[in-house]
């Protein structure tokens, strides 16, 4: 070893071998900052640089839970460290939105999927994933103070109390939850040093990032946390829908409103619209029945303990949905 060592150039150090590299470098130096993707290297291919836009990110917080954008989708879940440099991501929750194309949404969800290691390289994050892919992320900015038009957001405050918001030009209107009144809001843009305030009478909603302060009927909730997965459900309701479900093969979703039924599979790629004449309730399961242009579709509502496939999340009911001959299991709750 000594030999070896004296043939080294004088200028050149000797490079530490990658597993105490990445032994160096704490997880902690990658949590409780976002990231945003600017490279992908796909197994056997060459880099491939990623615009600021659309966005993907990636968030680890110091807690064991991750969040992120995948182009026009929210995502988050749970990660584990299980040794130094490594990286598990488990398997979450998606929004499913059609992104427009291109996108690489899907492939960037796999990729994090399967990641495996990680390296700091300056200011950038490497995230090794199948075997020898690579993702190369910067730190990115904090979130910018101007919400994002026409998008519909909720805040959990703890202790089963969420609030709903849709943001407008130069408002924002705002949702209580049942247990609070059920109350709808819209309040004005109002001057705030920091973060988009919104205000109305007695009634204040201040956010800034993924926290959100609300004042309602003289009551203040703190600290109310940004809940992207909850987002899909409370937007279906204030479109009219009387029930939503979902499941993963691969991932779909139905909602059911008075009058039709809107079944979304493939990812969010194909969206089927019938109309229903109402339901039929026998015990204890519910069922509607659809058709319009040669496509009929039923879907089957069963009132019992229903836990997601994928996440665990547990439901009200179970789903069952049959279209173009294929049968899709999921759970789902009414709104």
């Amino acid at each position: 070893m000594a030999a070896l060592a004296a043939c080294q150039p004088a200028d050149e150090p000797v490079r530490a071998p990658q597993a105490e590299q990445d032994a160096a470098v704490p997880l902690s130096a990658i949590t409780g900052q976002p990231w945003r993707l600017t490279a992908i290297r796909r197994p056997g291919a060459a880099e491939e640089p990623i615009g600021e836009e659309p966005p993907y990110t990636l968030e680890l917080g110091a807690d064991g839970r991750y969040m992120g954008r995948a182009h026009c989708n929210s995502f988050t879940g749970g990660y584990e460290q299980p040794g130094p440099g490594t990286l598990q991501i488990r398997a979450g929750a998606a929004t499913l939105a059609a992104c427009l194309q291109p996108s690489i949404a899907d492939e960037y969800l796999r990729a994090l999927a399967s990641a495996s290691r990680y390296r700091i390289a300056g200011d950038e994050l490497h995230l090794q994933y199948a075997s020898s892919g690579e993702l190369t992320f910067v730190r990115d900015a904090p979130p910018a103070a101007a919400p994002e038009i026409g998008r519909t957001f909720v805040f959990d405050c703890g202790n089963g109390i969420d609030f709903t918001v849709r943001y407008g030009p130069g408002e924002a209107a705002l949702w209580a939850p049942a247990s609070l009144g059920g109350t709808y809001q819209v309040l004005s843009i109002a001057r705030s040093a920091s973060g988009a305030r919104y205000e109305e009478g007695d009634t204040l909603f201040w956010n800034k990032g993924e926290l959100a302060t609300i004042e309602l009927g003289g009551q203040r909730y703190v600290d109310c946390r940004l809940s992207p997965s909850k987002a899909p459900w409370a937007d279906a309701k204030r479109r009219g829908a009387t029930f939503r479900a979902l499941g993963n093969e691969p991932a779909w979703y139905v909602e059911i409103f008075p009058d039709r039924l809107a079944i979304v599979t493939e990812l969010g790629t194909n969206r089927v619209e019938l109309a229903h004449a109402g339901s039929v309730v026998e015990n204890g399961r519910t069922t509607y029945r659809a058709s319009a242009e040669g496509r009929a579709a039923t879907v089957v509502i069963d009132r019992r303990a229903c836990a997601d496939s994928m996440s665990g999340e547990g439901f009200e009911a179970a789903a069952t949905v049959s279209i173009d001959n294929r049968t899709l299991l999921g759970c789902g709750r009414f709104l």
